[in-house]
């Protein structure tokens, strides 16, 4: 074997060591990092097998007119028929809109849309903002149409009143609602405190 040919031999395995090095310096511990996976003991008892768990799973996004959206869960699945689709256990979320007072939420469980945003929160649903108080069965948000859609045994409370329906809906910039029975003979009840 010759100089020179030994010499590419050399210089070729250097490249090769400077690249693995890379890799694995640089790559795989982007990788560790970004996902954190939920190990086999600790999966909720009704995950898939066929899908991905993360834990402590956070999202938060921003429109263009500064309005901000921070979504938390507890846990998030990734089911393979639908990749931005993101089933959420112990759903904790916050809608923050300029000009106005905070929204926070709470549900048990949420399917969120990581795309649109949009989310369906349900069981054991709680909506907190200012002195009003709201719980239900199901909350859908579209933030594309800005709608907040309430279903399912309504209670909502402020200072003042209590009302009983089973469907409201509110304008999240306006904040004009629209509320609503399943059962048109049926009334929507309102009580004044004094």
């Amino acid at each position: 074997m010759n100089k020179k040919t030994a010499v590419q031999i050399f210089l070729s395995l250097v490249v090769v060591m400077i690249s693995l090095t890379i890799f694995f310096m640089y790559f795989n511990q982007e990788l560790k990092t970004t996902n954190k996976v939920v190990s086999k003991n600790e999966m909720p008892e009704e995950i898939n097998e066929k899908s991905n768990i993360i834990k402590d799973i956070n999202y938060l996004s921003k429109d263009e007119d500064g309005n901000t959206y921070s979504i938390f869960a507890e846990y998030g699945e990734i089911k393979d028929q639908d990749p931005n689709i993101i089933y959420l256990r112990n759903v904790k979320a916050k809608i923050s809109i300029l000009n106005s007072g905070d929204i926070n939420i709470m549900s048990d469980y949420a399917k969120y849309n990581n795309k649109s945003f949009d989310t369906n929160f349900y069981e054991n649903t709680k909506i907190d903002y200012d002195d009003h108080k709201i719980n239900c069965g199901y909350l859908d948000l579209s933030f594309e149409k800005k709608l907040a859609v309430l279903y399912e045994n309504i209670s909502y409370k402020s200072l003042q009143t209590n009302l009983f329906a089973d469907r409201l809906e509110i304008d999240l910039i306006s904040k004009n609602s629209t509320i609503s029975m399943k059962d048109q003979r049926e009334k929507i009840k309102i009580v004044y405190k004094k």
